[in-house]
């Protein structure tokens, strides 16, 4: 068995009815586009671990056709995760008696990603432009900046979601544009990112009352829809987003950072981690940690002001 019969089985027979389509079609343009010119024609009964590490450390070099340089560290693990994967499923069916993955490193990050958040101050400007334009299309921006929702999780929010009596907001699904199976690019409503991610969020008592009068307006099922009622995409409303911070004067920051601001100005605010990463769907406070120890130094300074001398002789 070549390589590529074992990854087209492991990917049509044994994956592809348990994950997502936008899992699907990355797991086989990764092996397609990074992997297959490598190995895919060799016996998987040839292939040793030390050749999968030199085929990981050529993968590493490979120059990305979309950006022309070279592969992310997120990319190349990925293949590896992939290649582990198919080996397993190998191993476990009985067509090979070990992995060859095995003890393969990964590619280190070379640099920790950095997490932005808006300031206090403009944080008020975006919500004093949206509140003074008068337009229920944008809410969901300001909503975002107070529920930390992914932008899928957002767009896919129908009324009800909502439980007006309660005061919670239910996150159930999530909505994404991705290729298919054909290449054809297609609007997906699926499952959100992972179990944790299905969560309820209490809300404030103040977004309550203004979901309330929204909804009155409302002539859709969406909580962020046109006005008309229809759809908007995560296309426009990043492109709406992307406008409002051109006109504010603010340094532009993907849609994500509404999220990261939720989260900063949580915990400013004193709100313990645990319930942070329930709220933000983390699967553990750990990764909430990992992601926001950094993000705080203005809390840290003022935190670390509020310390008093011990001795009062200076």
């Amino acid at each position: 068995m070549t390589v590529n019969e074992l990854f087209n089985e492991w990917l049509e027979c044994y994956q592809k009815d348990q994950i997502k389509v936008q899992t699907y079609v990355r797991y086989k343009s990764l092996y397609n586009i990074n992997i297959e010119s490598f190995i895919g024609t060799r016996n998987i009964e040839e292939i040793t671990r030390r050749e999968m590490q030199m085929v990981l450390n050529q993968i590493k070099t490979k120059k990305s056709k979309r950006t022309g340089k070279e592969l992310s560290c997120v990319s190349v693990n990925m293949c590896l995760i992939v290649l582990n994967m198919m080996f397993d499923y190998a191993v476990d069916f009985e067509l090979l008696q070990a992995n060859p993955c095995e003890r393969v490193r990964s590619v280190p990050s070379k640099t920790k990603k950095k997490v932005f958040a808006f300031s206090i101050e403009e944080q008020i400007k975006i919500e004093n432009y949206i509140e003074n334009i008068h337009n229920d299309e944008y809410f969901g921006i300001i909503l975002d900046l107070y529920t930390g929702l992914r932008i899928g999780e957002l767009l896919a929010l129908e009324w009800d979601d909502i439980d007006f009596d309660n005061g919670l907001m239910y996150i159930n699904k999530t909505v994404y544009t991705t290729l298919n199976e054909d290449g054809e690019w297609e609007t997906v409503t699926d499952t959100p990112k992972s179990k944790t991610s299905n969560r309820e969020i209490p809300l404030p008592d103040w977004i309550i009352k203004r979901l309330k009068k929204i909804k009155e307006n409302s002539k859709g099922k969406y909580v962020v829809s046109r006005n008309d009622g229809s759809v908007i995409s995560a296309k426009l409303y990043r492109w709406r987003y992307n406008q409002m911070l051109e006109k504010l004067k603010i340094e532009h920051h993907h849609f994500h950072s509404l999220r990261h601001t939720f989260a900063t100005r949580a915990l400013e605010n004193g709100m313990d981690i645990r319930t942070l990463a329930d709220i933000l769907g983390h699967s553990n406070a750990n990764i909430t940690l990992n992601v926001y120890a950094h993000s705080m130094i203005e809390h840290k300074r003022q935190m670390m002001n509020n310390m008093q001398r011990v001795s009062s002789v200076l």
